[in-house]
């Protein structure tokens, strides 16, 4: 039955007549294959009184060994590609078993002189010795596959070979001594060939059942490997979101974000921050003091997600600072901060960016845009984009040169910097937040939001579009880094 069940299956139907055909034919067919092949030349030979008896013997038993074995498994491998069985390794046992068990019915009708005989014989002890090999290969092979399981799995299923083990051990012993007995009385007679027969078809079946234990066993193992392997990936994966939730608490630490940032200044007002889509973003934003009526800040974004766009986000931020501090220009960071960037970018990372330095006596906007989305500036409660002639992104392109523009604030003027995480944020359906709904969003009139604490109106404005991007995706997973940045100019 679970010859049929596992090896002789064709489109969910067991292949039941084929099944017994090949066990019977199959091997009768090499059986008397071979003796045809071996007997009737050697018989020639005996007969022909060229060799002496033991040169006969000498000359048969090899060379029908040899025979036996090649035709045993060139017809086990024609057969089991004809059934389709998984495993021809089944089949070539079935049929060596068979072999033995056909070889004893012709044994004890031959004359001890023939080849035929000799051939019998040399197919008993090819048998046995087979079967012998399978009973250790199979016992090794149980043994090990029992270190791999737990102290109950191992319980468990060592009952299952130890049972069959005592069982026939047992009956093949009796069996055996009730042939020799029989033998005693009648040599060659029907009952010691059918206790003989008996005892075959045992260590057959005991061997089957090593075959059954083993799949049991193996199956076992693919599930406890199945566990361990869903274990290791388990713990992969909560290293590596340790190691990523570490990275975001560095990166955070790299950004600003304490505010109000400068709580003693009284003539604007700042706020800004950073949603990442994964762990660790690519967007940055900074902003910095550099002097006493200067106040510089920027936003920026960098091509990619996830660690690699996060390692240029810090490299980007560092040189632009270090360069803004030093009393440049925006354009000539730019300039510079472009050559640096594009020093080794095998990974051909680049950052879009908008700097502006604000002069806080005159509401002087020096302004250097690297391919950047236009700010929005809120006058008198209306909103509208600040669209200044851009250059290329950073780290794009070697030689670029950006110029310095201006843009002119007023008091009460509100300069909101964001990036495309914002106006491309995607609900569930996937339509965009879009730079019109910013608009009409960020168009207050006399209803401008109130103040979010110390951090006035430039908090709240902040506030303000998150909260309304929130509402426009829902439960949509976040597609990209959301961050913005907002200075209230208020004047002296």
């Amino acid at each position: 039955y679970l010859s049929i069940k596992k090896c002789f299956r064709k489109d969910g139907k067991s292949r039941i007549g084929l099944f017994c055909l090949t066990l019977t034919a199959f091997p009768f067919t090499v059986y008397f294959v071979t003796v045809m092949a071996v007997t009737l030349p050697l018989e020639m030979i005996r007969t022909s009184g060229l060799v002496s008896k033991m040169g006969f013997v000498l000359i048969t038993m090899p060379v029908s060994t040899v025979l036996y074995i090649v035709l045993i498994f060139l017809f086990s491998d024609l057969i089991a590609k004809w059934l389709k069985a998984p495993d021809r390794r089944l089949v070539t046992f079935v049929s060596l078993m068979f072999s033995v068990v056909i070889s004893i019915f012709v044994r004890d009708d031959l004359d001890t002189d023939g080849a035929d005989w000799l051939f019998a014989v040399t197919v008993n002890i090819c048998g046995f010795i087979v079967l012998c090999i399978a009973v250790a290969l199979l016992y090794f092979r149980v043994i090990r596959a029992l270190s791999r399981l737990t102290v109950k799995e191992q319980a468990v299923n060592s009952k299952l070979f130890t049972v069959p083990l005592v069982i026939f051990t047992v009956l093949y012993n009796v069996f055996s001594i009730v042939a020799m007995v029989f033998e005693e009385k009648a040599a060659g007679n029907v009952e010691a060939f059918l206790v003989l027969l008996f005892s075959d078809v045992i260590m057959f079946l005991f061997i089957w059942a090593f075959y059954v234990i083993i799949m049991n066993i193996n199956a076992t193992n693919e599930a406890i490997e199945a566990k361990d392997l869903a274990a290791k990936m388990a713990a992969s994966e909560a290293r590596i979101e340790a190691d990523l939730s570490t990275a975001r608490s560095i990166q955070l630490s790299a950004l600003p974000n304490t505010f109000p940032p400068f709580p003693e200044r009284k003539d604007f007002e700042l706020f800004a921050g950073m949603n990442a889509a994964r762990e660790v973003g690519g967007d940055f934003y900074d902003f910095y003091m550099l002097d006493q009526d200067k106040l510089g800040f920027l936003i920026a974004d960098v091509s990619g997600k996830g660690i690699p766009a996060a390692m240029f986000m810090m490299k980007g931020k560092t040189i632009i600072r270090d360069l803004a501090e030093n009393g440049r220009s925006p354009g000539e960071v730019f300039n510079t901060a472009n050559e640096k960037l594009c020093e080794g970018n095998d990974a051909e990372l680049f950052i879009t960016a908008w700097m502006g330095f604000l002069d806080l006596k005159t509401g002087t906007v020096h302004v250097a845009n690297a391919g950047h989305n236009p700010p929005v500036l809120i006058r008198d409660g209306r909103a509208e984009y600040v669209v200044l002639k851009p250059g290329l992104m950073l780290a794009g392109m070697d030689g670029m040169v950006y110029n310095d523009q201006t843009l002119q604030l007023q008091k009460n003027d509100i300069l909101y910097l964001y990036t495309d995480g914002v106006t491309e944020a995607m609900d569930a359906d996937e339509n965009q937040y879009g730079e019109d709904r910013l608009i009409e969003l960020l168009s207050f009139g006399n209803n401008y939001p109130a103040p979010s604490g110390d951090n006035g109106i430039a908090g709240a404005v902040c506030e303000m579009v998150k909260a309304d991007i929130d509402s426009f995706v829902k439960d949509a997973e976040q597609s990209d880094d959301i961050t913005m940045l907002c200075v209230r100019y208020l004047g002296k």
